[in-house]
């Protein structure tokens, strides 16, 4: 009879809690090297320093103790006083129209705090549905029904009770109305006025009555050009801004349910065009559907262009030659140019956002520059990495671009473009142009805007990790503003990311000339670096 192998016991050691700030928070090891970590400085971040832990078994550490649930309660309350002004508008203490609402109501109501708005994070920036508009429901009746029969229609299990609340939301703005005239009133009642607009806009494109939500977009933008002559630069105005370039984005995109597709099947088989983009406003007809599940295709098309930009693997992703570009990319790029020319049209035609401050525009013009460079460089027989030298001009338009877009999440405003656009349309078009580009300037300004955004992902630290590697391996003894020879160049590139060592790997592939076997080979480069 044989005997089992005795389990090896692992030794007891005490759990270090000594590391820096910035590790804790990403919950890495740390190395505690003083004045800053290694596991800070090699991915670029700020190391936030060391705090002197109190030893429990002491007298100071129980008086501290004592003293900290003695202030507890007071600090609660200033804390949640100082989070109400990030996006606070000054309301009335109590409203006229004040309803008790029953249990029913009550769980739509929640559904929509929970789910709807939640749901809207991944297209729109969270600082007005999940911030604004949280607290004028409170106190504005019309916003307070609206909010509930959107959470009703969300749920596909209450029409009756969506029309109730529809009705009733509209009869509590009219009320408003009649009271006040918006034009002719203070701040306080228009701010009031244009998130009811708001609100009722995207209640009405959930319906599928694009010609209401027409109405109330007109009306309300109306409104809102007069409220912003004085161009406030708080959390609120800028708020009620972008919220209005985006609903009008948002209005524009169902309106035009032919530009999107669901899978590649329908690119590789020709998937017919759109309707002439002159097509006056008008005349255009009702989508085959619309809402929540119109933004859903939305998505699943942003994510398949996000697919021609980079190839996807299970735990990263490759960047291949220049002659690699996936089929139907030509007609994505004609898609896209579509979406931009519409978009442009609602913003003229409504007198809008300026364009250059509307994200949703930049975001098309960065994915239309970096698909016209993967299909230009595909043409060119046989594959030539120097290619890419010829299109500067376009990498130094997406890296402007991008830099447009993260000053708008770093900078005066708490409004940020939201994570699922810079997920999947920002990001992968910057860790695509940092590869191809061997400008120094523009890489050194990529680098800079994604290490700008400190809140990203594992994924994303380690992707940027890894290309900041492969460039400094691609500049080696080449003097900032020099040509990188096209032997030093890497022209296939895969990242291999492992999140549960705090590790990524790195291979690619030089030419292979015979002339340059010091760099050239057919076999993978590999680097392997933690993050």
């Amino acid at each position: 009879m044989s005997q089992h192998p005795l389990r090896r016991i692992r030794s007891h050691h005490s759990k270090s809690r000594s590391g820096c700030g910035t590790c804790k928070i990403r919950h890495k090891k740390c190395d505690e090297r003083r004045p800053a970590c290694l596991g800070c400085t090699s991915t670029g971040r700020k190391c936030d320093g060391y705090e002197q832990a109190v030893d429990k078994r002491t007298r100071e550490w129980r008086e501290s103790r004592a003293k900290n649930q003695n202030n507890e309660a007071p600090q609660i309350q200033c804390c949640s006083k100082v989070r109400a002004l990030v996006t606070a508008v000054p309301l009335p203490l109590a409203s006229a129209c004040h309803i008790d609402l029953n249990q029913n109501e009550l769980w739509y109501l929640d559904f929509y705090h929970n789910h709807t708005a939640v749901r809207f994070s991944h297209y729109f920036q969270n600082s007005f549905w999940q911030g604004l508009l949280f607290q004028m429901c409170e106190t504005h009746p019309a916003i307070l029904h609206a909010s509930i029969a959107m959470g009703a229609w969300h749920t596909q299990m209450a029409p009756s009770l969506v029309l109730l609340h529809s009705t009733k939301a509209i009869a509590c703005l009219r009320e408003s109305l009649a009271r006040q005239d918006p034009y002719n009133s203070n701040r306080t009642h228009q701010q009031l006025v244009l998130v009811t607009c708001l609100t009722f806009t995207l209640l009405t494109v959930f319906q599928g009555d694009l010609y209401s939500a027409r109405r109330h977009l007109a009306s309300g933008y109306k409104l809102f050009k007069v409220w912003d002559d004085q161009q406030d630069q708080d959390a609120t105005g800028i708020a009620i801004r972008q919220a209005f370039a985006q609903m009008h984005v948002y209005w524009s995109f169902c309106s035009y349910a032919a530009l999107f597709v669901e899978d590649s099947e329908q690119l590789n088989s020709g998937y017919p065009t759109s309707p002439n983009t002159t097509t006056a406003l008008s005349n255009i007809n009702p989508p085959l559907y619309s809402g929540i599940d119109q933004m859903d295709r939305i998505q699943k098309f942003s994510i398949l262009v996000s697919g021609f930009i980079l190839d996807y693997t299970p735990c990263g992703f490759d960047i291949g030659p220049a002659n690699s570009i996936g089929h139907g990319a030509a007609v994505v790029l004609a898609k896209l140019r579509l979406c931009r020319s519409h978009l442009l049209a609602v913003l003229t035609e409504l007198e809008a956002l300026a364009l250059e401050d509307c994200d949703s525009l930049n975001v098309l013009s960065l994915l239309i520059d970096v698909i016209e460079i993967k299909l230009a460089v595909a043409k060119i027989q046989p594959p030539d990495e120097m290619i890419y030298d010829d299109h500067l001009e376009q990498f130094q338009h997406i890296t402007k671009l991008a830099q447009a877009l993260a000053d708008s999440a770093t900078g005066s405003s708490d409004v940020t473009i939201s994570p699922f656009n810079h997920r999947y349309s920002v990001l992968p078009a910057l860790l695509w142009s940092a590869a191809k580009c061997r400008n120094w300037q523009v890489r050194r300004d990529i680098f800079y805007i994604t290490y700008r955004r400190p809140e990203d992902d594992d994924w994303a630290s380690a992707a940027t990790v890894a290309l900041k590697r492969l460039i400094d391996m691609e500049s080696n003894g080449v003097k900032p503003g020099d040509v990188i020879p096209e032997s030093a160049r890497a022209y296939w590139i895969n990242v291999k990311i492992q999140s549960e060592e705090s590790r990524v790997e790195l291979r690619y592939r030089r030419p292979p000339y015979e002339s340059h076997l010091r760099h050239g080979s057919h076999e993978w480069e590999k680097n392997s670096i933690e993050y």
